[in-house]
């Protein structure tokens, strides 16, 4: 099921986890519930707003514009628009299969557009085999680029910014404009891990422009570059798999979706075991080859 680059690259920590909102989604609250998607979050945004302006933005909604209905509701809304964001992605939970199947593949850098916290709680449950917690980065300033040599640490990169601060998370148009599209660091710190690192998608739709943009233009200036990976559902057409993977050299790993994805933590659980298998074959011929 797995190719083996995507095994090996794991097994020698090149491998970029980068998780999407299906992965928050996957972790109860506290309150029972599960975190809302852009959807279902800026759905309910339009509560308690004039009926006319909610008809255009749901319709927006529908079309899946969410940058330009969250732009709508992000002025409506005013300085409660960042409570609104805590209010939901600032709930405690606790991690998930998914999360302990995805900290077992014991990576070094983990890239997410999440805003929560659940990923850093699954370290702070002493998951996975490190000793220290991972350096957390918000946003892509400067230092993140340090995270491409320190191989000493490990990284949770928030690339479109955390419930600590929510006044400056990448959720409306303005806001990718500003720190996406306009920002030279977003695009040359994703495109160097792109060239240098396998990127493996978990829990995301990609749907995000500045993704897409991104992969587009690595497929095309680096056409005979290794392939990165995607874990989709079983049901995606082969039309959208194959361009996927022609425009965007990005292989789909398909999976039963059904039962709340309850198959995608066994999935990767058998990489993680298939990853440990291999980097053990690479640790014994390391000793063969020094004791010879």
């Amino acid at each position: 099921m797995f190719n083996v680059d995507l095994v090996d690259d794991l097994a020698r920590q090149k491998v970029v986890l980068f998780l999407g909102a299906g992965v928050s989604s996957s972790a109860p609250t506290r309150s029972g519930k599960r975190m809302k998607g852009w959807s279902s979050f800026l759905s309910d945004a339009t509560k308690d707003i004039d009926p006319g302006v909610a008809g255009e933005v749901k319709s927006l909604i529908d079309g899946k514009d969410y940058l330009l209905a969250c732009e709508i509701l992000q002025s409506i809304h005013g300085d409660n628009w960042p409570n609104l964001i805590v209010a939901e992605y600032g709930q405690s939970a606790e991690p998930s299969d998914l999360h302990r199947a995805l900290i077992s593949l014991d990576q070094r850098l983990i890239l997410t557009t999440n805003f929560d916290k659940l990923i850093e709680a699954a370290w702070e449950n002493r998951l996975g085999t490190s000793s220290h917690y991972p350096i957390v980065i918000t946003g892509i300033p400067d230092r993140a680029f340090y995270a491409l040599k320190d191989y000493s640490r490990k990284y949770v990169v928030k690339i479109h910014g955390s419930t600590d601060d929510a006044d400056n998370v990448v959720f409306s148009r303005s806001q990718y404009v500003k720190s996406a599209f306009a920002n030279p660091l977003y695009s040359d710190f994703l495109d160097s891990l792109l060239l240098n690192y396998t990127f493996l998608f978990v829990g995301f739709s990609m749907d995000d422009p500045a993704i897409i943009s991104l992969m587009e233009s690595y497929s095309f200036k680096y056409s005979k570059s290794r392939s990165h990976y995607i874990f989709a559902s079983e049901d995606t057409p082969e039309r959208v798999s194959e361009i996927n993977k022609r425009l965007r050299k990005l292989v789909s790993i398909k999976y039963d979706t059904t039962d709340n994805h309850k198959n995608l933590p066994i999935i990767i659980g058998d990489l993680a075991r298939q990853m440990t298998m291999r980097r053990n074959e690479i640790f014994t011929d390391m000793k063969v080859a020094t004791s010879l």
